[in-house]
């Protein structure tokens, strides 16, 4: 009962701040960003973390400042949640000032095979929605919340724009092979951490990493084509730029290791447009190799 009004409530506040324009819900994230950083949460620690693992030639004062900035824009994100579910998807697309590498998505929806469109955590990825399903159906995959309602209503916004979501199950897998063999296209964020057995450990920003298989063997079973996609926040609520690029050709491999190892390279592209955008709140290495310690619990952080 309590998680179900606890959902409620998160709803009506992303429909409250979809009344603001961006600058106003920018302005709100930022504001949360600085909560973050100024209390000790785990976000700000987890952020830190990531970040000593990931620049280990980084000055402490710079990979600090590079930690508080990381958290404005996680916070900047969050708040924009409002303006992305709540504005209608003709307007949502007037925050989109420009697309980098856009004849390379024309190039491969002209083409009869399939498109995996690869999308880290940067920036805002909710454009996304906005801009693929504006031109083709896409199929994306997602992580079911644990709050029921939330997710429930989530799927809902994300559909209304016209994207198909699947669950991270066998029938959502299934789904997006049959997608993909069809000559469709599905969207995949790739730089979480995937159950054990569905992943290798290869490196991320230098760092092992346990990365999923999946996106290669989606690549090698259908013959699809892979595009990065990601999504860079513009200063003064000037809106986004999306950039698309080709990953390394390994990423086609059939060794599931250099398959990853590629794609991960592709990330590390993306992030260095804007690192201060990146997802880094996220415990990207909780699981380790063999006999490694977790830089998390090593840390304290909860």
């Amino acid at each position: 009962m309590l998680k179900s009004l606890l959902g409620y409530i998160l709803i009506g506040l992303i429909k409250l701040v979809g009344l603001t324009p961006l600058k106003t819900a920018q302005k709100l994230g930022r504001g949360i960003g600085w909560l973050l950083w100024f209390f000790r949460s785990r976000a700000r620690e987890v952020t830190r973390v990531n970040l000593r693992l990931c620049y280990p030639d980084m000055a402490p004062e710079q990979c600090d400042q590079l930690a508080r900035d990381a958290l404005l824009h996680s916070g900047m994100t969050a708040a924009e949640m409002g303006p992305f579910w709540g504005y209608s998807q003709q307007e949502g697309l007037k925050l989109l000032n420009k697309v980098h590498g856009g004849e390379l998505l024309d190039r491969a929806l002209a083409d009869e095979q399939g498109v995996l469109l690869l999308i880290p955590h940067q920036g805002n990825w909710e454009l996304t929605n906005n801009f693929i399903s504006g031109q083709t159906p896409v199929t994306f995959m997602y992580r079911p919340l644990k709050n029921q309602v939330f997710n429930d209503w989530m799927v809902k916004r994300r559909e209304m724009l016209g994207c198909n979501l699947v669950p991270t199950t066998g029938a959502g897998v299934k789904t997006l092979f049959d997608v993909l063999q069809s000559g469709g296209v599905v969207g995949f964020l790739p730089d979480q951490e995937p159950k054990r057995r569905s992943g290798v450990f290869v490196p991320f920003m230098s760092v092992p990493a346990l990365t999923p298989k999946l996106p290669g063997e989606l690549l090698r079973k259908t013959g699809a084509i892979a595009l990065m996609l990601c999504v860079v926040r513009l200063p003064e609520s000037q809106g986004f730029d999306i950039h698309i690029s080709e990953p390394p050709s390994d990423i086609y491999a059939d060794d599931p290791e250099v398959s990853a190892t590629a794609m991960n390279l592709a990330i590390e592209r993306c992030i260095a447009l804007c690192p201060e955008q990146y997802q880094w709140e996220y415990k990207r290495f909780k699981h380790r190799p063999e006999h490694a310690l977790n830089p998390y619990a090593k840390a304290g952080v909860p």
